[in-house]
This record gives structure tokens, sequence and C-alpha cells, in this order.
């Protein structure tokens, strides 16, 4: 005997419930009438589903299919909402084929699930080629990789060209190596001051005298150059203030507590 599944949601009118299980043709001794599908402990497997509701439910209509065998007809009739809700509604559930249909602010929209259970599968076969198509096919892609005699001259002039032959004088002079010479280096590769220096190594070297860095540096230090500011990587390599951290000019310059800590 095939049972029908009947489920209630919302505030729908009792006297429109009666009227559609008496217009599907469902016997009362063949339906189980139920508000909550996700919690029922009852009969699953049932051949045909009917939902009455106040709203298009994925998770209501998805509850029901669970409970339905595959193939199964589903039938939901919405007080309220559009017919575009409920379609969409249907499939996001797992029915297929959805007809809708309205009529005096009532849609009713009908459905089925696909003929197959969820998780089911199936092999392939694949004919196999014979033997001599499949050889003819190997055969084939070899040849497409082959030149023949005539592919490397023609009477039009299509010949393979020797790459040396591309290159001319200058494409074969070596270049000439780019010559070092920044603001720490000197024409002849001699450390020099920085352009605008202000750390007092332009002075020091005019005079003979390395540059030391003294406490007043520490106190008020400045850059004239704008590098001696920014660290390490920006300083020439006389700068007094290398090693240092990076500062801001006028302000002293603080060193943190471990600063002269080794590092582990």
């Amino acid at each position: 005997m095939e049972r029908t599944l009947v489920v209630l949601q919302g505030s729908v009118p009792l006297a429109a419930v009666q009227s559609l299980i008496s217009e599907q043709g469902i016997p009362a001794d063949q339906a189980d009438v139920t508000t909550d599908p996700s919690s029922s402990t009852g009969t699953s497997g049932y051949a045909r589903a009917v939902c009455v509701a106040s709203k298009a439910d994925p998770v209501l209509l998805g509850a029901i299919a669970k409970l339905l065998r595959p193939g199964a007809k589903a039938l939901l009739q919405l007080h309220g909402g559009s017919e575009a809700d409920a379609s969409s509604a249907m499939l996001l559930s797992g029915f297929a084929d959805c007809q809708a249909s309205s009529s005096v602010g009532v849609t009713t929209v009908s459905a089925h699930l696909p003929d197959f259970a969820v998780g089911s599968k199936d092999s392939i076969k694949l004919k196999p080629k014979p033997a001599a198509a499949a050889a003819a096919d190997t055969s084939s892609s070899k040849k497409a990789w082959l030149l023949a005699g005539d592919d490397l001259g023609d009477e039009d002039g299509g010949e393979l060209l020797d790459d040396d032959e591309l290159l001319t004088e200058e494409d074969r002079q070596r270049p000439a190596a780019a010559k070092q010479d920044d603001c720490e280096l000197g024409p002849g590769g001699a450390r020099k001051a920085c352009k605008n220096c202000s750390c007092g190594r332009a002075e020091a070297e005019a005079a003979g005298v390395k540059v030391e860095l003294t406490q007043d540096m520490l106190d008020n230090p400045q850059s004239a150059c704008g590098n001696c500011s920014l660290g390490d990587a920006f300083r020439c390599a006389g700068c007094p203030y290398r090693g240092l951290p990076a500062f801001e000019p006028g302000k002293k310059i603080e060193l943190p507590s471990d600063f002269l800590t080794a590092d582990a």
C-alpha cells in the first residue's frame, strides 16, 4: 500500500487542506499528517507528498524530500508568495520538472524527485578501439612531427638560416663594465663624503682627520644629504652614524637597553 505524506506549515486554512486532500484523491487511512517532517520517526519511502504552507521554505521541503523514495511526486500549495519563489524552493530541495500555477492568492507547484537515490553510482563502459585503429592514430600523430626532405628547402627560398648570420658586429662586441661611481666613491674608487654632507666628514677629509661621533651629534643629529637619518642601508661607508638606528633629524638618538647585548 502506497502511503502519502501530508505536511502542514504555518497558518493555513483547514478547509483548504481538506479540499486539497480530497482533490488529490488521498484516502484518510493512507495519509500521514505532520507539521515537522525533520523529526518524523514514522514511515519513510513515501510515494507522494502534499505540503500546504504559508511560505516557501527550502529547509522544510528538503526534509520532505528525504522521506520520499526516488521518483516520488510532490505537490506544494503555497498561501502567499510568488510562483518564482515556490519553484525556486522546490528546485533547491532536490525536486525536478516544477510546474507552477496561481489562482486567487494561492500558488500550486507540482514536481517529482529524480529516479535515482542520493549517493547512487554506476560505472561507464567505454567501447575499446580496435587494435588497427589505435595503431593508425599513433602512427598519424608521430608523422605530424616529422619533417620531409622537401621541408628544409624549396624553390621559394624556404631554407633554414644560420643564427650567427643574424648578429651584427655591434652585437658581437663585449659590453663595457659599468663604472661604479656614487655618493660613496670618488672617480678613482676612493671613499668620499656625501653631497651636502653635514656630519662633519667633508671638513674632516679636508683637514685629514677621521670623523668621530660626538655627544652633540647624538643629542642633535643632522643630515643635509638626507641619508644619515634613514639607516645604514643609505649611509656612506665612513658616516659616523653607521651602526646606529635610524633617527629623526634634531631629535636625540635613544639607544634601546639591549643595543649592546649580543644576539643569542
